[in-house]
């Protein structure tokens, strides 16, 4: 790893959660990209506030000097088989069968 690299923000993936019994949402970070361990930070009000607008950059708790990004994880891919599958079905109705008697 490069000097340069060390100085950009890696990305940290979140998972929303709320505090049990009180109104308080967090941003957890399962894995740190720098430690591997476990991190909170604060998103806000349940009722009030819009959890996205924390999403960002912040130093991480078990390096002051360094920042990550707070980032939600990217979506899995949807599964291509059983888009060919109903594709073929879809093509197997519309085919006219010629039988010659």
């Amino acid at each position: 790893m490069g000097k340069k690299d060390r100085r950009t923000p890696r990305t940290a993936f979140v998972t929303l959660r709320d505090m049990p019994g009180t109104r308080v949402m967090f941003w957890v970070v399962d894995d740190c990209p720098y430690c591997g361990e476990r991190h909170l930070h604060l998103a806000g009000h349940l009722r009030s506030a819009d959890p996205g607008e924390t999403l960002g950059e912040y130093p991480a708790p078990c390096d002051p000097a360094r920042s990550y990004e707070l980032a939600l994880p990217p979506r899995p891919k949807r599964k291509q088989g059983k888009e060919a599958r109903r594709k073929a079905r879809r093509e197997g109705r519309s085919e006219v069968l010629d039988e010659e008697w």
